[in-house]
């Protein structure tokens, strides 16, 4: 319930004229009784003051009417937005959405992803270019939301529907269905079973249920640096060039410490991932390249200044990892 105790402005105007007014009254009445050299100077003022009352009076109804008028037009356009915003959002609810997106994604040959950019060598494409309509609609929906990804993620649906439900699930932490994409995946990938149509939808149910976890990302830097399979390693490589972030900066540190050898190609992934993290100041790349400089040989330079060159970035800032070419 309203509060009853509260000041009522719109009076103070009409309490102050009729102050005037009284004190005009006031005069007037008076009037005969002062001294003659008062007389005429008491008559103007009353008088001016009674007009003053009228004239003032007059403005303020007249405004009072012309701002009633403006907040009628304002309070019609306001339910009018209110209107249309309830009314889209009654269409455009979760079950409605994501059955359209289902029905696409099940259909089409790409895998497709929340991210930019796509994979370029993996048949993914990015579904949208703007985030800000998912953001809004996993915010006032989240339980809705959540009901409809686990049914994406069950073992027999569709791989596309797989992937991109993990990517809503990690780009969200929706914690709720994270253990359970942890417990598809790790068998397959531990027990190495992992086909070229799995190892997309695997691999990122890992990294969804890693985004959940404390301290996130564990699990995915454990996975990186344990694996001896390429492909995994370029697919995790690829990960800080859609995303940047500094776990992703400690796991490229990680992985260069390893013993095991780096094939070429994903040393040039590497550098890929290391200028996109340097571009979004996320990590001072060039210092981290530094550190391992018995990693790149002469056979990689011209590459790794294209790359560097094409994050708008100064290769000359990197002469310090081929000391040993």
């Amino acid at each position: 319930m309203p509060s009853k105790n509260h000041t009522t402005y719109a009076a103070v105007p009409f309490v102050i004229f009729g102050i005037i007014l009284l004190t005009a009254l006031f005069l007037k009445f008076f009037e005969p009784m002062l001294p003659k050299v008062l007389q005429n100077w008491a008559e103007h003022l009353s008088i001016a003051m009674i007009v003053a009352v009228v004239i003032g009076l007059t403005y303020e109804y007249t405004s009072h009417l012309f701002r009633e008028e403006i907040l009628k037009n304002l309070l019609h356009e306001s339910q009018e937005q209110v209107y249309q915003a309830l009314k889209a959002y009654s269409v455009l609810t979760p079950d409605e959405v994501f059955r359209l997106l289902k029905e696409i994604v099940s259909q089409i040959n790409q895998t497709p992803t929340l991210f930019y950019p796509a994979r370029p060598e993996s048949g993914e494409c990015t579904f949208t270019e703007s985030m800000d309509f998912f953001d809004t609609l996993v915010k006032m929906r989240p339980k809705e939301i959540v009901n409809i990804l686990s049914s994406w993620i069950e073992p027999k649906s569709h791989k596309n529907l797989k992937y991109l439900a993990s990517d809503f699930i990690g780009q969200y932490q929706l914690v709720e269905l994270a253990e359970e994409l942890r417990r598809q995946a790790e068998p397959i990938l531990h027990l190495g079973k992992l086909t070229e149509d799995d190892r997309g939808w695997v691999l990122n149910y890992i990294w969804a249920y890693s985004r959940c976890e404390k301290p996130m990302h564990k699990t995915l830097g454990d996975v990186m640096r344990t694996t001896s399979d390429h492909e995994i390693e370029k697919w995790i490589l690829f990960l800080p060039v859609q995303m940047p972030s500094i776990e992703y900066a400690n796991m490229i540190n990680d992985y260069l410490e390893r013993d095991a050898p780096v094939s070429d190609d994903n040393l040039l992934l590497v550098i890929q991932a290391v200028a996109s993290l340097h571009r979004a100041q996320v990590v001072d790349g060039v210092a981290l390249l530094n550190k391992f400089p018995n990693r790149f040989g002469p056979q990689h330079q011209e590459d790794v200044g294209r790359i560097w060159r094409n994050y708008a970035l100064v290769p000359d800032e990197l002469k310090g990892i081929f000391l040993q070419a």
